[in-house]
């Protein structure tokens, strides 16, 4: 098994309470979905309800990407984007 890496940006950081994890996956890799359950048993439900929210997007190996049919493999970068703010 290697791992995936995973990147929490600005506000997220903070509710992970970390900026990068990495997450040994199987090297037949995992569908998002199943790295979502994997997740919220490490973080928890309010975690994951952050991550999860319709506003945040997702960067796989540095190139936005939809969730939907999302697999992620051993020696991918998943980064999890809040949304831009600015004033």
């Amino acid at each position: 098994m290697t791992v995936l890496e995973l990147r929490y940006l600005a506000s997220l950081r903070e509710r992970v309470g970390t900026a990068a994890e990495s997450l040994p996956v199987p090297e037949e890799g995992v569908a998002f979905e199943q790295l979502i359950v994997l997740l919220e048993a490490r973080h928890g439900a309010e975690v994951m309800a952050a991550l999860t929210d319709s506003s945040v997007r997702l960067a796989l190996n540095r190139e936005l990407v939809a969730t939907d049919g999302l697999r992620l493999c051993p020696g991918d970068e998943l980064a999890f984007l809040p949304p831009v703010t600015g004033g």
